[in-house]
């Protein structure tokens, strides 16, 4: 009897085909979204490198701009402290040196005019992406306050300096050569003397704005686990004015 052969199954060709084209097709999909991922990942760590630098320089910035109203107010205590020194010598005025009477006259007569590195703040609280990669919303907000704080010193010191002025010329100083009648005429100017009767107030609004914005400031240094030596490596040392053209007291920030 003549024994039967197995049969053998063949599978079709079509399927195995199939097969090897959805995993070359799966593989070829998960290296393509792994390398995306990568990508994205790189991308993301790269925006939020470069939103800390940019916070980083904002701290910086908030340094220098309380050191120039520091500055600022150091002026103007120094002006009332001649104010004192002068009045106490009344009313003949004859012990008043003619260096303090020259300086008190100045300050009067003059306007000040300081300039303030706005780019960090403006860059800052411009780029609102910026803040999506910093992720810390405390931060943000104490940043934004310390350039509030730091406008309304502005604001109050334009308005000071323009009552002063205002107060020269309502002196009749214009009239006037001699310095040291110039000072009689200040210091008789019933306005001026109304001015300087609120100068102590004005001056504490100064100190009191400087001294939330460093409190903020040295916050927004712990925050980040930054320090004072760190940011000052970020700006360049500062350049004095000297040229007459310039009606500058100082320029703030990296120079140009």
């Amino acid at each position: 009897m003549r024994r039967k052969e197995p049969k053998l199954e063949h599978k079709p060709l079509g399927n195995l085909w199939w097969f090897k084209l959805s995993v070359n097709v799966t593989a070829t999909l998960l290296a393509f979204s792994l390398t995306l991922f990568s990508n994205e990942m790189s991308k993301t760590n790269a925006k939020k490198r470069t939103a800390r630098n940019i916070a980083l320089v904002t701290l910086s910035n908030i340094d220098e701009v309380v050191n120039n109203l520091e500055i600022v107010t150091t002026y103007y205590d120094e002006f009332r402290d001649m104010y004192n020194e002068i009045t106490a010598s009344a009313p003949d005025y004859k012990a008043v040196p003619d260096s303090l009477c020259s300086a008190f006259v100045a300050y009067v007569e003059g306007w000040d005019v300081f300039a303030i590195n706005k780019s960090p703040e403006l860059t800052f609280c411009t780029t609102f992406e910026l803040w999506d990669y910093l992720e810390d919303i405390p931060l943000i907000r104490r940043i934004g306050n310390c350039y509030a704080y730091e406008n309304a010193f502005l604001d109050l010191y334009k308005r000071d300096m323009e009552v002063i002025n205002k107060l020269s010329v309502g002196a009749g100083l214009e009239n006037i050569v001699d310095l040291r009648k110039k000072m009689k005429a200040i210091l008789a100017y019933v306005p001026f003397q109304n001015y300087m009767q609120r100068s102590e107030a004005i001056s504490y609004n100064y100190h009191l704005i400087i001294e939330r914005i460093k409190e903020s400031n040295e916050e927004n240094k712990q925050n980040m686990s930054v320090s004072d030596e760190d940011l000052k490596k970020l700006v360049a040392p500062k350049r004095w004015v000297t040229s007459p053209v310039e009606n500058f007291i100082f320029v703030a920030g990296p120079d140009r």
